[in-house]
């Protein structure tokens, strides 16, 4: 084999290495985008459960304070804890 032959198969070999190396970064990068998007899309998911969570507290707290009037006050007072509590339902 001459010099120039070995040095062509030396290069092509090198070549061959770094087309894996290539492949093999190319795979991760794709993994790591595809991981990426997955956080993204779970924090936003999650948000919108933290959203619902709250806005549910929001709504027990409206209700324990309805029922708190409701044992406070007397029957003069019904038409007008009625109107507030027909909102409460919404």
């Amino acid at each position: 084999m001459s010099l120039i032959d070995l040095l062509k198969e030396k290069v092509e070999k090198q070549m061959a290495a770094y087309d894996e190396r290539l492949e093999a970064a190319e795979a991760e990068a794709k993994a790591r985008k595809a991981q990426a998007e997955a956080d993204v899309a779970g924090a936003e998911l999650e948000q919108q459960f933290l959203t619902q969570v709250n806005d549910l507290k929001d709504k027990i707290a409206e209700g324990q304070a309805h029922l708190k009037e409701l044992a406070d006050a007397g029957d003069e007072k019904a038409e007008e804890i009625k109107s507030k509590i027909a909102n409460f339902f919404d």
